[in-house]
């Protein structure tokens, strides 16, 4: 009877000690969300002792992970396994308070900012929260919905239609010419504009300026 105490006293205890380092190993692996709530969905059977085998691959699907462990037996054998975790992952996002037309916008009125678990959201959670008025949308967003990165795209510099110069750098000489957009297009972006009958590709620089891309 004493001897059956002692083992299950041991096992109590290896198994705090087992917690307290997972907390401190997903408290590192996990440091990217804002918190996380976590089960172990099973454990061994059988074991005196379960150490974490930080030389192996830590692996995160959705809202999943899968933690690489030591089992030792209570003759100090040594077996390798993986333990799986359930948890929810949060993360601050943009939840729209109605709907959104497409090509609209942004403004950090139209969404609510809240925590919310992430772990099982197919797109990329959209997070520039103080640049949030730099884009728009690039689809209808739903009443309710998550904002993702999938869903926005960066308001741009030039519109179809603007009226631009295309310059030419030749040298030392910067040849210009009044050209007509053809296309949106952010900094950086190249771009079809029109001059008479004549179309050139051009190099977004600001919101006036082009440069040509022979």
């Amino acid at each position: 009877m004493l001897s059956l105490i002692t083992i299950l006293l041991g096992l109590i205890a290896g198994n705090n000690g087992f917690e307290t380092h997972l907390k401190k190993y997903l408290d590192e692996k996990l440091k990217s969300y804002e918190k996380y709530e976590y089960q172990i969905m099973r454990l061994p059977v059988s074991y005196a002792r379960i150490e974490i085998n930080e030389e192996k691959e830590f692996r995160l699907n959705k809202n999943f992970a899968y933690i690489p462990i030591r089992i030792f037996d209570h003759k100090s054998q040594v077996s390798s396994s993986i333990i799986t975790i359930s948890l929810k992952l949060y993360r601050p996002v943009f939840i729209a308070r109605k709907k959104v037309g497409a090509k609209e916008n942004l403004s950090s009125s139209m969404f609510e900012r809240k925590l919310a678990d992430v772990g099982s959201i197919e797109e990329r959670v959209f997070e520039d929260f103080d640049g949030l008025s730099s884009y728009r949308s690039k689809i209808l967003i739903k009443e309710g919905m998550i904002l993702s990165k999938e869903m926005v795209e960066m308001i741009p510099l030039i519109f179809k239609g603007d009226k631009v110069v295309l310059h030419s750098n030749n040298g030392s000489v910067d040849v210009n010419l009044d050209v007509v957009s053809r296309q949106d297009g952010c900094a950086g972006d190249i771009i079809s504009v029109q001059a008479k009958h004549a179309l050139y590709k051009g190099k977004i620089i600001d919101k006036y300026n082009l440069i040509l891309e022979e």
